[in-house]
């Protein structure tokens, strides 16, 4: 799985937050475009979702992966590190319960090729740190 997640709610709609930081210095460190960087956070969060599953009950409706990152600000001169500038909640991936159990193999093993199911819902709600 590509960064830590947890189940913040198992039945009903769902909630599983994933710490993508890793993920976004990977993007912030690269020459990647807005909507390479999005694709990859996308299918990323869908495969968080796949390690994620088990531990959703099967009678909730929906599950979402709320992807959050650290944002980091100027190196500290005292410590020689990035400050912490809070978190940035960057996007919402919501899908049906059923959906995901009927259809697993249209998406459990997604190739980074591979067209992402219409049903999955994702919308951004951030910004991803700027590039040099």
């Amino acid at each position: 799985m590509p960064g830590y997640a947890v189940v913040a709610k198992a039945s009903g709609d769902a909630l599983v937050i994933w710490d993508a930081s890793r993920v976004v210095r990977m993007i912030a460190h690269s020459k990647m475009n807005d909507a390479a960087a999005n694709d990859l956070v996308k299918r990323d969060a869908i495969r968080v979702l796949g390690g994620a599953l088990p531990n959703v009950n099967r009678a909730a409706t929906t599950v979402t992966i709320r992807v959050d990152y650290a944002k980091t600000g100027d190196v500290s001169p005292v410590y020689g590190t990035p400050t912490f500038e809070g978190v940035e909640h960057y996007a919402l991936l919501t899908a049906s319960v059923r959906n995901l159990i009927s259809r697993r193999q249209n998406w459990s093993q997604l190739k980074d090729t591979q067209r992402i199911p219409a049903w999955f819902i994702y919308k951004v709600t951030g910004r991803l740190p700027p590039r040099p």
